[in-house]
């Protein structure tokens, strides 16, 4: 009888481990997928980062802010380069509030005219702006601009714009 019980005790520790071997391992590959699964989305995101970032840098290629030698040509004739953009953008607003839209534009748009909305320095020359009506799509309109005299006097000439026809 006692020669039984051991038996049926190492039965039933023989069926105990093998549970928690089959319970242990089917855990282990479970948590191997989860690592697997959220180390192909790191993968993935990563790629997209580097694929964005690449992106940034090729629509940058023309900014005021990598264009070195328009940094140096600044500051030859002695303005800040760090204000640029901002004296820039505060003129072309100033030139929204004149009647009939911004004489920058082209074309003649409805109502109060178009006006100019937002504008990417190119160069130390040159930058382009889109514009609208709020009614017509709008379009984009390049522009040349000049600091000039010893007060740095700022003036602007069209070079060239389109006009989006979105609805005909």
């Amino acid at each position: 009888m006692k020669r039984n019980l051991y038996l049926y005790l190492f039965i039933f520790a023989s069926l105990i481990a093998l549970i928690l071997y089959v319970n242990g391992r089917n855990i282990q590959e479970s948590q191997d997928r989860a690592y697997r699964t959220l180390e192909e989305k790191l993968e993935s995101t990563q790629q997209q980062l580097n694929n964005a970032q690449a992106a940034k840098e090729d629509a940058t290629v023309f900014s005021l802010e990598n264009n070195e030698e328009a940094y140096n040509y600044f500051e030859s004739t002695g303005l800040d380069r760090n204000k640029i953009e901002a004296v820039l953008q505060d003129y072309l607003l100033e030139q929204n509030l004149k009647e009939g839209g911004n004489p920058l534009v082209d074309f003649i748009g409805e109502g109060r005219g178009y006006q100019i909305n937002d504008m990417q320095v190119l160069n130390h020359k040159w930058l382009i702006a889109n514009f609208t009506d709020n009614t017509n799509w709008g379009g984009e309109v390049l522009i040349q601009y000049n600091f000039s005299g010893g007060d740095n006097k700022l003036s602007m000439q069209t070079l060239k714009s389109v006009l989006y026809n979105k609805y005909r």
